[in-house]
């Protein structure tokens, strides 16, 4: 395929697009990777992570360049494409050193006190969001690449992120969130050591989301 263009604009100002042109601009390394980030970032079949402006400065190349190459996602690409998505989803000005969406949780959540409906998702839940990207990644360069070729031998839908259920496409879900009543922690300042600690009062030891930066004792029982 020599030559791709796309239509935008509606009415006296459609245009046509010559996406060959700028794909030779941008150099094949950057214009490789770049769908890949749009898809992985949010589009129509996928949820939002991020922005635009984020995907576009976090350095895609580095992490996604052999991202959906193949019918089976390695766990190198996929966990690539997962620091990928800690960069797009703190942000270009952010001096984070998580590499995992579960790091970055934890971190988002001691350093800025955030409230768990504010924090990014878990690394379970966003590697299901990098396999279904790179179903579709993969699946959209097989049938644009093969076009007037052979018939492209795809990869099952269910191997993508995707579930099967009373004949529909489901999301693969993960583990259920804890119900807030069994999230004990505390907002001590001091060493916990009174009865007002909700971790002391529960006979449990203070974890990493507790602000206080003391040791507790075990309540006898």
């Amino acid at each position: 395929m020599k030559e791709i263009w796309q239509q935008y604009g509606t009415g006296e100002k459609r245009r046509m697009l010559p996406l060959h042109q700028a794909i030779s601009r941008l150099g094949t390394p950057l214009a490789k990777t770049m769908i890949k980030a749009h898809i992985l970032t949010g589009d129509d079949c996928m949820s939002k992570v991020g922005t635009k402006h984020a995907a576009v400065t976090s350095d895609s190349v580095q992490f996604l360049m052999n991202f959906g190459e193949t019918e089976t996602l390695s766990e190198q690409d996929e966990a690539l494409a997962e620091k990928y998505l800690v960069r797009v989803w703190a942000g270009a000005r952010s001096t984070t050193t998580a590499e995992t969406f579960d790091h970055l949780r934890l971190e988002n959540y001691t350093s800025a006190s955030a409230g768990l409906d504010c924090l990014p998702p878990t690394s379970s839940v966003i590697k299901g969001h990098i396999r279904r990207g790179a179903f579709l990644i993969h699946r959209a360069c097989k049938l644009l690449i093969n076009t007037d070729g052979p018939e492209t031998r795809l990869a099952p839908v269910t191997h993508g992120g995707w579930e099967e259920h009373l004949g529909m496409l489901l999301p693969t879900k993960c583990l259920k969130p804890l119900p807030r009543s069994l999230l004990i922690f505390c907002k001590c300042t001091g060493k916990c050591d009174t009865r007002r600690c909700p971790c002391r009062a529960a006979g449990v030891l203070c974890i990493t989301f507790c602000h206080g930066k003391g040791t507790i004792h075990l309540v006898k029982t």
